[in-house]
This record gives structure tokens, sequence and C-alpha cells, in this order.
């Protein structure tokens, strides 16, 4: 039997931005990468991880190791971690990308417990690319972990009565030393009861106020959560819309938490009122997506945070494709204004990747109906 290590690893997308290292003077320093997932909708994302690479700004391609392992992504969540490179010797200077090369022996397990085959363009050849900025000095070690979104990284691709499943990793690395988290707890605001299994999400805002998802996790048992990795000097909106069995809520917003320093933990609790009228946000999205791009698509709505209105992503989805034709939809909705639109990641032979984005359409959900959005992306 091989000797091939079986490893409960967390996260692809993490691995790539952790393993960012530095600067061009001479000496050497170390590299330790850990990997940490998001929530999925999975029972388990198989990937056989054969050899992790970071190349130097202006130089080579350097390989950190060759694990050659198989790794669940999904098994890396509520702060559970694993190591893998641990210490890797490299020569001090700065590294500006990290690839994953994979194996053919990828699979993602459903929630019924079928198994299948998992696609990952350009993961055998070019690896699993990753723009990384890091800084590796002298005489010291980087710690670095990589978080893989898996909830927003899998989509299906149906052709006549088949279904391929495509990886496109949503990844982000971070120098934990660097980094603080946001925990508390969501509750039923009728009854106090904690609200479990809901997905959190701590959300940053760019210079012209456009949302985007930097960390996700899942509420406990008790509807505690932890949102931690957090880049120290950020600011962050924590955003829910709580799905708990056939109970919606309306979604709610923190005002702009700042994580003023390394180690840093900002409290938030949040108590929701149970919506009493739901509905559907639906439709196509055109052109369809080949099996080298992955279309993800955001709900918006402006929220009360802190005092402000802001326009915070409430529930994300992906682009399905079948018999040439993409849909998405997005359920448990209460009855109200939405801003949708969905934005499309296209990976080349060699591994890179851009990123295009439809105009928004706005859509009002009614009760207990659906409402139509189509997207169009350029």
């Amino acid at each position: 039997m091989s000797s091939r290590k079986f490893w409960k690893l967390g996260v692809v997308a993490a691995l790539v931005s952790a393993l960012s290292a530095c600067g061009s003077s001479s000496g050497s320093g170390a590299v330790r990468v850990r990997l940490v997932d998001a929530p999925g909708d999975y029972q388990a994302l198989d990937l056989e991880v054969r050899r992790v690479e970071i190349h130097a700004d202006g130089g080579d391609w350097i390989v950190l190791g060759t694990p050659d392992a198989q790794v669940d992504l999904l098994s890396l969540t509520g702060g559970v971690s694993a190591t893998l490179v641990d210490g890797a010797t490299i020569p001090a200077g700065r590294y500006t990308q990290l690839r994953l090369v994979l194996g053919p022996r990828n699979t993602v397990t459903l929630a019924d417990g079928s198994v299948h085959d998992l696609t990952v363009p350009s993961g055998q050849q070019s690896g699993v690319k990753l723009t990384v900025n890091f800084e590796v000095a002298p005489n010291t070690t980087r710690d670095v972990v990589v978080d893989l979104d898996a909830h927003r990284s899998v989509f299906v691709h149906e052709t006549g009565a088949s279904e391929k499943f495509i990886l496109r990793p949503t990844v982000r690395a971070v120098d934990v030393l660097a980094t603080g988290a946001v925990e508390g707890k969501l509750t039923d605001a009728a009854s106090g009861a904690g609200l479990p299994g809901v997905l959190v999400t701590a959300q940053a805002l760019s210079a012209t106020g456009q949302p985007s998802i930097v960390r996700a996790a899942l509420t406990g048992a008790d509807g505690t959560y932890v949102l931690d990795l957090l880049d120290a000097g950020g600011t962050y909106y924590v955003v829910s819309q709580p799905v708990v069995g056939a109970a919606a809520y309306a979604p709610r917003a923190s005002g702009a938490i700042a994580i003023t320093g390394p180690t840093a933990v900002v409290a938030w609790d949040a108590a929701f009122e149970q919506a009493s009228q739901v509905g559907t946000l639906s439709g196509g999205i055109s052109p369809a997506a080949s099996v080298s791009q992955a279309d993800e698509v955001e709900v918006r709505q402006s929220l009360d945070a802190g005092g402000s209105p802001r326009e915070l992503i409430v529930r994300t989805a992906p682009g399905a494709v079948a018999g040439g034709v993409e849909s998405y939809s997005v359920s448990s909705l209460p009855a109200a204004a939405y801003t949708v639109l969905a934005s499309r990641r296209t990976v080349d032979a060699d591994g890179n990747e851009t990123v295009t984005v439809s105009a928004p359409v706005s859509a009002s959900v009614p009760a207990a109906g659906t409402a139509t959005a189509d997207l169009v992306l350029p």
C-alpha cells in the first residue's frame, strides 16, 4: 500500500495566501503554512495535493513541500487547523505567487452521501495559483494561514444526464500574528434562544463602498460564532440573514468594527426578528459559464449598520449550468427590495484568473412568491 499520507486539511484557498514570503536580501528564512476552511454545503471536499510551490519576486518557483496528501477541506472549521508545510527554508525576500499542484483524485461528497469527481481546471498542469505579497526576513519564520471558502468554491455544470462539479477556489492568506477576531451570539428576538447553524460573515467595503466577504463561519448549537483571521487595521461589518429550519429571519448588520491591532477581539451580539413573509429570488445568467469559469451571485440589501445605511451582502449563491443554460436561485428571503449581481472568475491555461462583474439589477421579492432577476455578464 502506498505510504501517501491522508490528512484532514481545511482550505485550499487559504493555502495559497498563507505562503507568500518576502524580500531580496541575503540569508534565509522559513514559512509554516496552516490550513483552515469556511463552512460548506457538502459532507466532504477531498483534494489530492502533490506539491506546494512559491514564486520569488523577480525570481523562480521554489518547492515548499511535496505532501502527496489527500486533504478534506471541510474538516478544518471551528478553530481546527492542519499543517501542510512546516518551516520550509527559503531565501529571504519577497514572494508574489503561490501554487498548489494537484493529482487526479479530487472528489466532492454531497449532502446525500453521493461522491462525485471534482474537476480542477489547470490544477494538475500549472497548479491552482494564488497571488500573495509577503516578506520573509532572514532568520525568521512566517506562520501563515490559508483560508478556503468551500461554500463559494464549488460549481455545477450539467451536460445531458451528467453533472460536472468544478472547483474554483475562493481563497485568502493571512499572517496569523497580524490578525484579530469578532465573536458573539445570534439569538431569536422573541424567545432569546440561540440560533444554531447560521451563516455569519465579516465584510469589508472598498473605497467605492462595494462589499466583499472576507471571512465566514457557522454559529454553534447555542448561537455563538467566531470570525477570526481578520487583518489588523481593517474595518469590518458582521452580517447575517439567519435561516433555521423553516424559519427565516430579517437580516441584520453590525456597525463598523475596527480591528485595532493583532490579537484584538471585538464582541457583537444580535437578536433577529423572524420574517412573517418570505419568497424566492431566481433568474438566468448569460452567457452561460464554460468549464473554465465559475459564477457567484450576490444578493445585497441596504441595512442599518450602526446608525448609517450600508449596502451589504445578505446571501450568495453559485450559478449552475444545465443543458447550456445557466441559472441561480435563492430561497427563504424576507419579502423586500434587493439588488442582485453576478461575478465571473475565468482561469486560463496557465492558471491565471480574471474577474468580470455584471450590472446590478433591482428586484422585489414577494411574499410566498418568486422574483426574477436575469443577469448579463460582459
